[in-house]
């Protein structure tokens, strides 16, 4: 309980009422139908743009993430949507994680809808993106033909046929269980449910196995505004470090991209991007003069999509 958010009473309130009816405290603990926290989270610690390491001083530098997850089981039997549709059976083990228990998408992640998919897409096009898969959705060409058949009546809400329902085979190793998706944990407000920060940047000396020093990484201007020192934000994407002293980082949350001192960690500069800037910045030289650029894809985390590249030229006085 003592690591409750606190930056208001409401949300310490509310984030408790929830703890107190999952599981928690310790490690390896298996999930549950009640729900399970995971922390630092399935996106939680270092993340997958990795670390920037100072080869002369040894130090490494990392962006990290302290945003706590909860897991729920679900036995797909218990659903009566899955009791009368073949097809929402099939939808609940492959599907439902990412799509919703009831095909509502989760947007924050970027997982779409399907209700109304009959709308926006024919059968063929269905099957197509099963067969191919396409952006963050892998193929599902591994389903039986009729499999697939099934979850087609059932996401474009069409009865079944008895062509449909043929063919249909015991499974002695039946999947009974699947999860409600990667859900986090946050306050009423929309914030982590945890103390701050949120998110980081940290250097490491990999010689003593010290850290130097931590800093937040990102803000929520909002809260900053009433007083809450800032919190960092949860981020994707590393940081590159230059011979100059200079760390370079976008990853947060809030969009920028930021420039720190490499040995105290300062903030030195910070520019809002068009959209976040989820990877890691390239530094280059072009005829004695340094660059460094960051990929503005954004579309994590409920943010704005964007297709550009910023790129800074770096001045020295």
């Amino acid at each position: 309980m003592k690591n409750i958010t606190d930056i208001t009473p409401e949300s310490h309130d509310y984030v408790a009422g929830i703890l107190k009816n999952i599981q928690s405290g310790g490690q390896f603990i298996p999930p549950g139908k009640e729900g399970t926290l995971i922390l630092p989270g399935f996106d939680g610690g270092g993340e997958w743009g990795g670390a920037a390491f100072d080869s002369e001083k040894a130090v490494l530098f990392v962006n990290g993430s302290i945003m706590p997850w909860i897991l729920t089981m679900v036995e797909i039997e218990s659903d009566e949507t899955v009791q009368s549709h073949p097809g929402a059976k099939i939808y609940q083990v492959n599907c439902a994680v990412c799509h919703g228990q009831n095909r509502e998408g989760k947007p924050a992640a970027n997982y779409p809808a399907l209700k109304g998919l009959n709308e926006r897409m024919s059968d063929e096009q269905v099957l197509e993106l099963l067969n191919k898969g396409k952006g963050f959705m892998p193929s599902y060409q591994h389903l039986k033909e009729n499999e697939k058949e099934m979850l087609i009546s059932y996401v474009m809400e069409k009865p079944l046929t008895n062509e449909h329902l043929q063919g249909i085979e015991s499974n002695k190793d039946e999947v009974l269980y699947t999860h409600t998706g990667y859900n986090r944990f946050l306050d009423l407000n929309g914030y982590p449910a945890i103390k701050p920060p949120w998110g980081q940047l940290s250097a490491i000396d990999l010689n003593k196995g010290e850290i130097l020093w931590q800093v937040p990484l990102g803000e929520f201007p909002e809260l900053t505004q009433k007083g809450i020192p800032k919190t960092g934000t949860e981020n994707y994407g590393g940081p590159a470090v230059t011979a100059g002293g200079i760390i370079f980082i976008a990853a947060s949350k809030d969009e920028h991209f930021r420039a720190f001192d490499k040995d105290t960690g300062e903030e030195l500069w910070k520019y809002k991007l068009p959209a976040g800037g989820y990877a890691t910045p390239a530094v280059y030289e072009i005829e004695g003069k340094q660059f460094v650029v960051i990929a503005c894809g954004g579309g994590k985390m409920g943010t704005k999509s964007g297709d550009s590249y910023i790129a800074f030229a770096l001045e020295y006085e």
